[in-house]
């Protein structure tokens, strides 16, 4: 171990964090210089050549998140999710009751397969504006939204960010999560929804029945379309990827196929080439992410995994062991964003796995459910929470503040961790 690189390399990882968390910051610019410095200092050091650290960089992740970037731009030129919206008012006929409760669960399958961030940017505002049109408040619409939203994320590997490159690095496919989550995961939305429905919704007023019927015959879905033939090849693409990505081992090849054959087939109709395409990506995100691959390889090189080898973690009893996982990558990721917080334990929990012999199916859920639901302990954990704050806000939301989405995001968070202990001890119990 060398423990001068180590504490350097590490004080490098905790300035990209800061960085990310400021606002005032050029986190993209300061992400790269502590990659490169601390690569040299790394390469110096230990003497390694410059393919090692490009090998750090996990690429089948990077593609994947890129094509779903591309996937998801699709989307929102499709104007599919607007559909989806306006179609579940229609079918829920104006009761609020029904469509409060078909929101939470097309915008939980939604952040399965598209950015949650995404899908509040889209989904938020036609909330808003038919809560406006109905004349009641949205508050508690949008709170169903986000609260829900994080689950969605542990659901699919392919949801966010963290899950791709959580599941590229233990080679989880969407078999997987069937097989390990989907009954925690839709067990936990509905009572969430019950919940919120006997607390909280329960508590708004009743939309008038004249404002309701005058909206149901106003409202139609057929207006959003702008090319039928291209909306409804898109979703059926879409929806087939999905489908592929649970029968095709190979996420990253699947993503990309599906991303070039859809900027293909819609030029026509967007009259966007891939490289106009490519401009809209985020692609500060795809290098904040590979500058983390980099630190935190460094920092494997400088005998990271070494400490907590010499941990007697041997000796902790193994339930007490999946429980402290959870509880610490919930507070972690509350408090500091989910990437980062990714890419730090997966060699912890490797370690965990490889050298000390501890089951991988109760450590991989606690590592993925600390990682997506603990960000709803404050606003600020969860990226989809702030946007959804800051619509509220813009759109004149007068019954959705900060103080109101951390009092009800932090209880939740709570109760699904402790729904998430239950579920953990049973893992631990059939699977070691």
């Amino acid at each position: 171990m060398e423990l001068p690189l180590l504490i350097t390399i590490f004080i490098l990882f905790v300035v990209i964090i800061i960085s990310y968390s400021s606002k005032d910051l050029d986190f993209v610019a300061i992400s790269i210089l502590c990659c490169f410095i601390a690569g040299f200092i790394t390469g110096i050091v230990k003497g390694l050549p410059f393919q090692t650290f490009i090998s750090f960089i996990e690429f089948e992740a990077i593609i994947i998140i890129l094509s779903m970037s591309i996937i998801t731009q699709v989307a929102q030129d499709s104007n599919i999710l607007e559909f989806v919206a306006i179609k579940l008012f229609k079918l829920s006929g104006g009761d609020q009751r029904i469509f409060f409760y078909l929101l939470c669960i097309i915008t939980t399958l939604l952040a399965a397969i598209i950015t949650d961030v995404v899908v509040v940017l889209i989904l938020a505002p036609v909330v808003v504006r038919l809560c406006h049109f109905l004349k009641i408040r949205a508050g508690t619409y949008l709170l169903g939204m986000t609260i829900c939203i994080n689950i969605g994320s542990i659901i699919t590997p392919f949801s966010s960010g963290e899950n791709i490159i959580i599941s590229t690095a233990f080679n989880l496919d969407t078999i997987y999560f069937i097989q390990y989550y989907w009954l925690f995961s839709f067990g936990l939305l509905f009572l969430t929804i019950i919940l919120m429905d006997h607390f909280i919704l329960s508590k708004e007023p009743s939309i008038d029945i004249h404002q309701k019927k005058v909206v149901m015959e106003l409202i139609d879905t057929e207006i959003i379309i702008k090319n039928k033939k291209y909306f409804y090849f898109n979703a059926v693409a879409i929806a087939t990827t999905i489908v592929l990505f649970a029968i095709l081992p190979l996420l990253y090849l699947t993503a990309t196929i599906s991303a070039l054959i859809l900027v293909l087939v819609n030029r026509k109709m967007t009259k966007k080439k891939l490289s106009d395409v490519l401009k809209d990506v985020e692609w500060e995100i795809i290098f904040f992410f590979i500058s983390l691959y980099v630190v935190i390889g460094c920092l494997l090189e400088a005998g990271f995994r070494e400490i907590f080898i010499t941990i007697p973690f041997e000796n902790l009893n193994r339930y007490l062991l999946y429980f402290l996982i959870l509880i610490i990558v919930s507070l972690v990721s509350g408090f500091v964003a989910n990437t980062p917080t990714a890419l730090v334990f997966i060699p912890i929990i490797d370690t965990l796995i490889v050298d000390f012999g501890f089951a991988s199916i109760p450590l991989y859920f606690a590592f993925l459910i600390g990682i997506n639901l603990g960000g709803n302990i404050i606003p600020q954990g969860a990226a989809c929470d702030v946007v959804t704050l800051k619509i509220a806000q813009d759109s004149g939301v007068e019954n959705l503040n900060y103080k109101r989405l951390l009092k009800v995001g932090a209880t939740f968070a709570f109760i699904h961790i402790a729904t998430a202990s239950i579920y953990l001890f049973l893992l631990g119990f059939f699977y070691g």
